[in-house]
């Protein structure tokens, strides 16, 4: 599972790493500080073990005629020694048999290789025993005579612990300290990454006022104060490209106005027995064209109007219920002049009861500048086709085809780019009512496709149904 939050990839990464020093740190205490205690702890017990060694060879030199079984001073020495030092003592004869006990349960002293001892001293063997606590076995050889007797002495206190985990112990408090003074930490990096997230994201919204007030000296901060200067940057441009795009249109609307008036002084000015005559229909025709030339610029400049707001989102949204084919029948009711002109023949495929949640003029404007571009693209007695389904994951699909050759891979990329047009000579337009339909779709998290298809060019669109505010 990916993890996408930021503060948790912080808390994770020191967590981590905390976890690695401990480890370390404990790793190097085992082989530094606590060797020398372990050695430390040996070191004492051999002295002691020499100096037992040393008292109970004196006693056993004093009377040697007595066997160890019967004398009763090494018994009570032993025993002594038992008491005082918590530990359990007993004497194996050569044959390893037991013949005198300090304690009533039986012998069980497990090694993992007996015959691997940690110390070796003046023949005295020490163990190291597996357990919770301080734990050590000792063989003593004693000599009596011509034989050699072998003392047993086993040291454990359960109650004491290894410094090893004392150490751990304090080491993980430690930890758990710095873990939790961590998680503030994350907190305020985080923060205030978010605070720069939030800037951006509502500035790409179209507010050109929005601006981060990120404090500090900082990586961040510094990040901060470089979104505001690139803000400012981009609001200066973006107000002047928007008053530039106005005072073209202005200037260009004020001498078609002008053109328009004065088309219409000459069209008055002409008698009508003029215009009856042969040059007076190539007048009709020069100012029919002048007229469509003015009806085009005009179209195009409310286009060009059009794609200037929707770059700097300024147009807003009104989310409402909308009835898909009702909306799609009034559209189609305004291009029956045109259909008829052209002899088009009109197949749809409409599921009658299609409802979705759109903005009304948006979805109109898309749908008209899609079948405004297959009635102009489609030739004499040609073929429009229309469907649209509901997808269950609210997503409506409206596909409208044309009659019209296979388009290249080329073609077909430029299709959607401004100001690019297929066979020029032969249509009139602006090459702008695809790029105005992508960004529209765009904004409302829609896409568009085009590809070939058996019956023509289709073009694909996805409707996102938006949620009621």
């Amino acid at each position: 599972m990916k993890i996408k939050s930021l503060y948790v990839k912080l808390l994770l990464s020191f967590f981590g790493v905390l976890f690695i020093t401990e480890i370390l740190i404990l790793g190097l205490f085992v082989a530094t500080a606590g060797r020398s205690f372990k050695h430390y702890i040996d070191k004492q017990s051999i002295a002691k073990l020499l100096l037992f060694k040393e008292v109970v060879q004196e006693k056993i030199n004093n009377d040697p005629s007595i066997s160890l079984e019967q004398n009763y001073e090494i018994k009570k020495l032993l025993f002594t020694f038992a008491d005082l030092f918590n530990v359990k003592i007993w004497v194996s004869a050569p044959d390893t048999s037991i013949i005198i006990k300090t304690f009533l349960t039986p012998v069980d002293i497990k090694r993992k290789n007996p015959e691997t001892h940690d110390v070796l001293k003046d023949g005295i063997k020490l163990y190291h025993l597996s357990g919770r606590g301080p734990s050590y076995y000792a063989q003593i050889p004693i000599k009596m005579g011509a034989d050699s007797y072998t003392f047993h002495i086993r040291f454990f206190k359960g109650h004491e612990r290894k410094p090893e985990a004392a150490f751990l112990f304090g080491l993980l408090f430690i930890g758990l300290i710095i873990a939790i003074l961590i998680v503030p930490l994350a907190r305020i990096i985080t923060h205030r990454i978010n605070q720069l997230n939030k800037a951006a994201l509502e500035f790409a919204d179209g507010n050109l006022n929005c601006r981060t007030d990120i404090k500090g000296r900082d990586e961040i901060a510094g990040l901060a104060n470089s979104f505001n200067f690139m803000a400012d940057k981009l609001e200066k441009i973006i107000k002047g490209n928007k008053a530039f795009t106005a005072n073209i249109s202005h200037e260009l609307r004020s001498p078609l106005t002008r053109i328009r008036v004065s088309k219409e002084l000459i069209q008055d000015r002409l008698d009508s027995d003029v215009l009856d005559t042969i040059k007076g229909n190539d007048i009709k025709r020069y100012v029919q064209n002048i007229d469509q030339d003015i009806d085009t610029l005009d179209r195009l400049i409310d286009k060009i109007l059009k794609l200037s707001k929707m770059d700097i989102q300024q147009i807003s949204m009104t989310i409402e219920p909308l009835d898909f084919e009702t909306l799609l029948t009034r559209i189609e009711r305004k291009y029956e002049p045109l259909l008829k002109q052209k002899n088009l023949i009109l197949k749809k495929d409409i599921n009658p009861s299609l409802m979705f949640n759109m903005d009304k003029n948006m979805v109109s404007s898309i749908l008209t500048n899609l079948f405004d571009n297959a009635v102009k693209y489609t030739g004499q007695k040609g073929v429009i086709r229309l469907a649209a389904l509901k997808t269950e994951k609210n997503i409506l699909i409206f596909k409208i085809t044309n009659t019209y050759r296979e388009l290249d891979a080329q073609e077909l990329k430029k299709l959607f780019e401004p100001f690019q047009r297929i066979d020029t000579n032969e249509n009139p337009g602006s090459g702008l009512g695809l790029t105005i339909v992508k960004k529209q779709l765009a904004r409302c998290n829609g896409n568009i496709s085009a590809k070939n298809s058996s019956t023509g060019l289709e073009i694909e669109v996805h409707f996102l149904d938006q949620r009621l505010p």
